[in-house]
């Protein structure tokens, strides 16, 4: 019956080469909003390229685009061709990229054709995380729901546990009056996971009192919207949406089949910017300017022994983390990135974390005799004053690697200039320095002069003074339960 989760999820863990950062595994039926980003791990609306597929070479460019921006997974559909030549190719993608969170629309088909297919895939191995379809068939205009009914049966009998993601008041299907909209999300949300609404064509944004409406109508539903959004606009629908389905708002200009990695970037970046609830009339430039959440980092109470204060507080918090790292993926976002690498042991967690986001691996520069394999050792004096070693495995990665650094705390640049040095010696290129802080002296002006270098402490920031006499004054009445995790 429609808002039933049957089966639960299935095939937690699948194995492959190219995985999207930001996925979790989501199977079956998702009717709560917040179960949908709860699964997708996003605050925002979640970002689904879609892909108008060619051919192999033409989707796998684009599924790495989509996968180093950060995107939640990716559609393919079958604009000039038919359903007999699409699979071969959905076939192909699913077996190069197991763990990809993959959604095909078949052009003009409904669930009913759809799903049959899709069980067979399935059956044989080839699980399709969703389906959208542009009709969903539904009826605002009559209770009995006959059409969605026989796809919901055809969809039970199937055996496919994917998301369906369903057309409502959608391009160019029946047309459905505004002041049927409300009505319209309303039904439509008791027979598919996603409600899917759009502009009057492809790459027409669709009116925001439209989206209103529907986010009215459907309550605490899931809704998507398939049209006409890009980076510029995204601020609007942000808030009403869980998902954006969208091609043409992020495609290379004149280009209906390739994507422009960097409106696809700034779209993704708009998005996280706008589930922070920031004013949509502000620039990107002035992102998370305020960034309260640096006052969770916690003072030392244990004495000149030990560093001055606790930048990892910050991390305990999801929201705090997730926006400390959204400031320092932000400037990468169009800059060529080949592996991050962390610094023994702190910046491993703030690495991974850029890492991920980046659609990265992550590499680690050790702490001397840690690793068994041939490694390169730099012998540097870190920021107490005692000489110590790092290491990186030899060899780590070809020449001409570009590698943006990670290390949480830069006080002397003792620790960075090390790493800096084994980068180099393999041939490898810094493409950035990130950091929670870098504080004030001759050779951290230095890295900053050389280096292209983010810190979650503004330069010239009233926190950039307070780090570089060593006290914070939040330190002076600090909340030590501010730093607490949330609670679900």
């Amino acid at each position: 019956m429609p808002g039933v989760i049957p089966r639960g999820l299935v095939e937690a863990h699948r194995k492959g080469n190219l995985t999207l950062p930001s996925v979790n595994e989501i199977r079956g039926r998702v009717v709560h909003s917040h179960i949908f980003h709860k699964q997708f791990k996003v605050v925002g609306p979640a970002v689904l390229p879609v892909i108008h597929a060619q051919d192999d070479e033409q989707i796998d460019r684009n599924i790495e685009i989509a996968v180093r921006c950060g995107a939640q997974g990716v559609f393919l559909i079958n604009h000039d061709f038919d359903v007999k030549l699409f699979l071969p190719l959905i076939e192909r993608c699913r077996q190069a990229h197991p763990l990809l969170w993959l959604g095909v629309n078949f052009l003009g088909v409904t669930g009913r054709d759809a799903f049959p297919i899709l069980g067979d895939l399935e059956s044989r191995g080839l699980t399709i995380d969703a389906y959208w379809a542009d009709d969903a068939c539904i009826d605002e205009q009559t209770e009995a729901q006959s059409q969605a009914g026989s796809i919901n049966t055809a969809r039970e009998e199937s055996g496919w546990s994917g998301i369906y993601f369903g057309g409502t008041a959608f391009k160019k299907q029946r047309a459905v009056e505004p002041a049927h909209y409300f009505v319209s999300g309303q039904i439509a949300a008791q027979w598919m996971d996603v409600v899917t609404t759009s502009g009057a064509a492809t790459g027409e944004a669709a009116p925001i009192e439209k989206i209103e409406t529907f986010r009215q109508g459907i309550g605490t539903g899931t809704l998507a919207v398939a049209s006409g959004i890009t980076p510029e606009n995204v601020y609007d629908y942000a808030p009403y949406v869980d998902a954006i389905l969208v091609a043409t708002g992020i495609n290379l200009p004149q280009d209906f089949y390739n994507i422009d990695r960097t409106r696809l970037s700034r779209l993704i970046d708009n998005c996280r910017c706008s589930a922070g609830h920031r004013d949509i009339s502000a620039s990107l430039d002035e992102h998370s300017d305020e960034r309260s959440y640096l006052r969770k980092m916690a003072p030392t109470v244990k004495g000149d022994t030990f560093a001055w204060l606790d930048p990892s507080s910050a991390y305990i918090n999801g929201r705090a983390f997730a926006q400390m790292v959204d400031d320092l993926v932000h400037p990468f976002r169009t800059v060529p990135i080949d592996i991050v690498a962390g610094i023994d042991a702190a910046g491993y967690v703030l690495g991974a974390a850029l890492a991920t986001r980046l659609g990265t691996g992550m590499l680690t520069v050790r702490k001397a005799g840690k690793l068994p394999v041939p490694t390169d050792e730099v012998e540097f004096i870190n920021y107490s004053k005692r000489t110590q070693s790092l290491e990186l495995r030899k060899p780590a990665f070809r020449p001409g690697t570009r590698v943006l650094l990670v290390d949480q705390w830069v006080e002397t640049g003792g620790t960075m200039g090390a790493a800096i040095e084994l980068i180099k010696r393999q041939g490898g290129v810094i493409a950035g320095i990130a950091t929670v802080a870098i504080e004030g002296n001759a050779q951290t002006n230095a890295l900053r002069k050389a280096y292209f270098c983010v810190s979650s402490v503004l330069s010239g920031s009233d926190y950039q003074i307070q780090c570089n006499q060593k006290h914070m004054a939040f330190f002076d009445d600090f909340d030590w339960e501010s730093v607490f995790p949330d609670i679900r």
